[in-house]
């Protein structure tokens, strides 16, 4: 996936979730970055409620409606919800060079 880095506004290319750990390094000023995981659970338990109510709705049985939720969910994550996640900036190694202004600590 192609998204923009918000540290230095360059195009980086993004792993997949299942590839990564936790978090991952901007290729281009090596910030760490990270999905953002409120987005990961809203998509989730809306696409889980929204599925699951749909199917109890259709006379399936509550237990089949939410094992088919979340299997049809494990499978369309990569497709439906990856591309719209945001990645935000987890921590900035080399702040003090990418600041664009002078700070002064003394008194």
């Amino acid at each position: 996936m192609d998204k923009q880095c918000p540290c230095c506004n360059k195009q980086l290319d993004v792993p997949a979730l299942k590839d990564i750990e936790k978090n991952f390094r901007c290729s281009h000023c090596d910030a760490i970055l990270t999905h953002s995981e409120i987005q990961i659970i809203s998509y989730g338990a809306i696409y889980l409620i929204v599925v699951t109510s749909l199917l109890i709705l259709l006379g399936e049985n509550t237990f089949l409606a939410t094992v088919i939720a979340f299997v049809t969910y494990h499978f369309l994550r990569p497709v439906i919800v990856e591309p719209r996640l945001d990645i935000k900036l987890s921590y900035i190694p080399k702040i003090k060079s990418l600041m664009p202004f002078k700070t002064n600590n003394s008194l």
